[in-house]
């Protein structure tokens, strides 16, 4: 009966696209084999970096992020994958990290990272992704599939991109599927809520918006791409900072807060200095 009553819901939502952003027909548990099974999926591709500055600075901003964002039932994770031509990163639904070393080029200290990562994180906590299976009329393919109890390895291929791209994997895996501007907004203010409540300068989040806007011409990165940034976007940032540092200056860190672990990564190591020019 759930699963005519989401068919019969997400027909509408086929004819209605903009109607009930906010409703979410996916659970955290039943979103969790699809997360770790995409997890396993886009880390195929890259190596996982598991020492040295760079490696530390992910799992310790990771450690104070997921702390901010107050989601004990996560599964926490943090991963760095070796790939210097992607600027990019992810959060899974619940709490899977990945951030690819090409991201650290552009976000090149802890504060700006931090932005990036409570963006992502947002996406996460805020449920975006279940929100976004259940709303677009592009993924009639993979609601099927998951109602049917589908693992990664029965779907197709077009089906198993659908699901990554709908989890927020981004524009170098799968399909490129932009979270909606309502999503984006929230991200932001909630990802720049986290990195003032983890102890970061707020500031770096529009000057980080600044730079990425920048780079690549009319394009840019990777992570724009499925992140727009503006000049209105840098400015609204600015403008949500003393609301938040208000709203947080007496936030303390709850003492049970999880932190996120290295995750297994199905492929083979590299060494740490290969990162190094």
């Amino acid at each position: 009966m759930r699963n005519l009553v989401r068919g019969v819901l997400a027909l509408l939502f086929a004819v209605l696209p903009t109607a009930c952003a906010n409703l979410n027909f996916y659970t955290d548990d039943e979103l969790e084999p699809l997360s770790v099974q995409a997890y396993d999926e886009a880390s195929k591709e890259h190596a996982a970096i598991t020492s040295g500055a760079q490696y530390q600075m992910v799992q310790r901003v990771a450690q104070k992020i997921a702390a901010a964002a107050e989601e004990p039932n996560f599964k926490w994770q943090a991963r760095l994958l070796k790939a210097d031509d992607v600027v990019n990163a992810f959060c899974l639904p619940n709490g899977r990290i990945a951030v690819y070393t090409g991201l650290l080029k552009v976000a090149d200290d802890e504060a700006q990272l931090a932005v990036v990562m409570g963006h992502e994180v947002a996406h996460a906590t805020r449920r975006h992704g279940g929100k976004r299976m259940t709303q677009s009329s592009i993924t009639q393919g993979a609601m099927s599939a998951i109602g049917a109890g589908l693992g990664m390895t029965q779907m197709t291929p077009e089906t198993k991109d659908t699901v990554m791209g709908v989890l927020g994997m981004g524009a170098n895996v799968g399909v490129l599927l932009p979270f909606s501007r309502e999503h984006e907004s929230e991200a932001d203010v909630e990802g720049l809520r986290y990195a003032i409540r983890a102890g970061y300068d707020p500031e770096a989040a529009p000057k980080l918006w600044d730079k990425m806007a920048k780079l690549g011409g009319s394009s840019g990165p990777a992570w724009m791409s499925t992140h727009p940034a503006s000049a209105d976007r840098a400015a609204k940032l600015r403008e949500m900072i003393p609301v938040l540092k208000e709203q947080e200056k007496n936030w303390k860190p709850k003492p049970a807060a999880p932190a996120p672990a290295p995750a297994q990564q199905p492929t083979k190591k590299v060494d740490p200095n290969a990162t190094k020019k």
